[in-house]
């Protein structure tokens, strides 16, 4: 039904940087009360995004040049300079801040203000609960979203005359209000980038409790602190300072009964609770997660004693400061505060809005550390917690900040369900981990992190994560030692299955001359078993860097040989865990391919070895190839030949005539060893490679003709993508 639109509701509004968890909220109140509201956020989450449309905001697909409305409101993460604000101004819209739009939205109602540096929306959220509770009509905007989308996060009522809303200091829209009445929650000192000291921000809070017309409810443990600065009249509330939610609980419902005039129930039993306040995002037998915005010393020592009150177990910590002001001016209480955990991760500062500044990363809070805490990037959080969740008995991890790390903590939580799903049915021997780089598990050495890397201890558990991850429409590759192999800088987002158990690594004789061996073996490991055993007909296998299973996949050669050349069979499983034995000749065998083996994992194979002979005399022989192979190429890192040699040609030729040998990108160079290889002088990126891959082949195409084809595998991007 559409309402009447209030005279300080704009008729129409743009907002930039909707999905702000306080942007939201202002957003629905300005549509229920009849404001054409549009809006875009360039990291606009699907659920808010459904929120936002259920209550008729509009949102755009990407941020316009300009807009028409009659109002632009941003977010203060957004920067005053941002092209859209400047071109509004010109045009002579009206542009203002979230907190100002509310400041006039205010003025119509009698205002109830809850203020204070934490805990405002769980405050406020206590308090919408109670008037609900009670049938009171009321307006209000909430700062955040509650658990359940069930009660929105803002309500618009024609016929009501009161307006809940917290303010905020921390841009300085707080100036703008003037309150009927006033709630503080309390007064500890933030925002060191706006205020330089304590007494600042008490002044900010004075101001606004003398701003205000009836009653200010505080804390009565901080009634003097604030008494001292102004003659408001002070309603003091009885809280225990030690239990955040029970003084916050204490301070709603005296601000409820003051709205509603009357004595009210005090029952939170079915309060939902605020969206990133202490919520438990998973919880099994051994593992807790846990998310909170905390982002103060005074919240995050409070959210750890609340921690080691409700789970057993060792506490680890991942937090990830906001602001380089903040996290300059209070480094040394965050490290108190963050002290009880057992363990303690820190991210990158979270910069909102500001600029870095030297004293204000994270390492400043490190220094009053644990030796044992660890400064790390965001691509490092999987494979650090999956050491952490390695460790014995329960453990309770703590995901805190008020930046994105609740993302983060979604993503590792929501690929750790996945994780248990692909163990079912596999014994504890097998090991799975999330986020775990791939660079290192590679010859080139670049590239990123695996989503899920399982190492099967044997042939059932492979066969139970192959089905597993077939239900879970997962994409699995097949890593080998990860030669003739380039992945993607934004890594594999599937399952990455390597065979480096023991199990794996087994050769035996096979009748006389016949040599079983798994795929895990290295064909270094094959040829030196085979020269043991007084077999010969492999050494020319002796130099290829892979293992038996990768090999078979890619059908390796070297010195004029080819590892079918020596197979007898193969036994593989499909990706659907099928698990098979063929003879050499049922396979289709081609040019660095085996056609079958592309989409299947070989498990082993039965070797074929030449006449008997004496091992110094094989081993001789093994020797002559690896010393040819160390003159034509290089030592650096490297995945091998990149291209295919053309037909009636060679790759490493072409780029020789063409005096492509040491050309650059990055840290990657083409060899000057041998042309047809890519080598990383350390600290190359897939996309340097890559880069240099296309510039050599449209070189060569461009100058000869010849359009070369890569020969390496390309793992997280097509080479169909990377190549156009």
């Amino acid at each position: 039904m559409m309402v009447a639109r209030p005279v300080s509701i704009p008729q129409s509004a743009f907002l930039l940087g909707v999905g702000g968890m306080g942007m939201a909220p202002l957003a629905i109140f300005l549509a229920q009360a009849g404001c054409a509201v549009s809006g875009w956020d360039d990291s606009l989450r699907d659920s808010m995004r459904a929120l936002l449309e259920s209550h008729g905001v509009r949102i755009e697909g990407a941020v316009p040049a300009s807009v028409d409305t009659e109002a632009l409101v941003f977010s203060s993460a957004i920067q005053p300079s941002h092209i859209l604000l400047e071109s509004s101004r010109v045009a002579g819209r009206t542009v203002m801040r979230r907190g100002e739009m509310l400041a006039r939205l205010a003025a119509d109602y009698k205002l109830l203000a809850v203020a204070g540096s934490h805990g405002k929306t769980t405050t406020t959220g206590m308090l919408i609960h109670f008037l609900k509770q009670s049938g009171t009509r009321f307006n209000y905007v909430l700062g955040a979203r509650f658990r359940n989308d069930a009660l929105p996060p803002a309500q618009y009522d024609a016929e009501a005359d009161w307006l809940v809303a917290e303010v905020d200091e921390s841009d300085g829209t707080i100036e703008g209000f003037n309150p009927e009445a006033t709630v503080f929650v309390n007064f500890d000192w933030d925002h060191a980038d706006r205020y330089a000291n304590a007494g600042e921000l008490d002044a900010t809070f004075a101001r606004l409790a003398q701003r205000t017309r009836r009653s200010v409810i505080v804390p009565a443990d901080v009634n003097g602190r604030l008494d001292a600065l102004c003659d408001a009249e002070l309603v003091p509330v009885e809280t225990q300072p030690d239990d955040f939610n029970r003084a916050n609980a204490a301070l709603a419902h005296a601000a409820a009964e003051l709205i509603a005039g009357e004595e009210l129930p005090g029952a939170l039993d079915d309060f939902p609770g605020i969206a990133r306040r202490q919520d438990v995002l998973y919880q099994d037998s051994d593992t807790v997660f846990v998310a909170d915005y905390a982002h103060h010393p005074t919240e995050i020592a409070a959210l750890l004693k609340h921690a080691r009150a409700t789970w057993q177990g060792r506490l680890v910590a991942v937090f990830q400061p906001h602001r380089y002001s903040r996290t300059a001016a209070f480094a040394k209480s965050f490290a108190e505060a963050l002290s009880p955990a057992d363990s303690v991760i820190l991210l990158p500062v979270y910069a909102a809005s500001e600029s870095a500044r030297a004293d204000g990363h994270s390492a400043a809070i490190s220094e009053f550390g644990d030796d044992q805490w660890r400064d790390i990037g965001p691509i490092e959080l999987a494979p650090v917690l999956n050491e952490e969740l390695a460790q014995p008995g329960e453990s309770v991890v703590l995901f805190i900040g008020a930046g994105d790390i609740d993302r983060m903590a979604e993503t590792f939580v929501d690929d750790w369900k996945v994780r248990a799903q692909l163990l079912e049915g596999a014994s504890a021997e097998t090991k799975l981990s999330l986020g775990e780089p791939l660079a290192k598990r590679t010859t080139l050495r670049v590239g990123g992190p695996a989503r899920f890397l399982a190492e099967p201890a044997d042939l059932d558990d492979l066969q139970a994560l192959l089905k597993n991850a077939r239900a879970a429409e997962l994409p699995v590759f097949f890593l080998g030692r990860g030669s003739n192999l380039i992945v993607s800088d934004n890594g594999f987002d599937g399952l990455v299955i390597a065979l480096t158990q023991p199990h794996w690594r087994a050769m035996a004789i096979w009748q006389e001359n016949r040599i079983g061996a798994f795929a895990g073996v290295r064909l270094k490991e094959l040829c030196g078993f085979a020269a043991k055993n007084g077999l010969s007909g492999l050494e020319f296998l002796e130099g290829i860097p892979g293992t038996v299973g990768g090999s078979l996949r890619m059908n390796a050669g070297a010195m004029g040989g080819w590892i079918f050349d020596v197979v007898k069979s193969v036994q593989f499983v499909t990706l659907d865990g099928e698990l098979l034995n063929w003879p050499k000749e049922k396979f289709h065998i081609g040019y660095r391919n085996c056609a079958e083996l592309r989409d299947a994992i070989a498990i082993k194979a039965i070797f074929v070895a030449g006449k008997s002979g004496e091992s110094t005399d094989i081993r001789r022989q093994m020797d002559t190839y690896a010393a040819k192979r160390k003159e034509s190429q290089p030592r650096e890192p490297s995945a091998g030949c990149i291209f295919k040699n053309p037909e009636g040609n060679f790759a490493g030729k072409l780029v020789d005539e063409l005096g492509l040998k040491g050309l650059t990108n990055g840290a990657a160079e083409v060899s000057a060893v041998h042309g047809n290889f890519i080598i990383n002088r350390g600290g190359a990126t897939s996309a340097d490679v890559l880069g240099l891959v296309r510039q050599v082949r449209d070189t060569i195409h461009r100058e000869r003709g010849i359009m070369l084809e890569p020969e390496v595998l390309l793992l997280g991007e097509s080479w169909e993508e990377v190549l156009s």
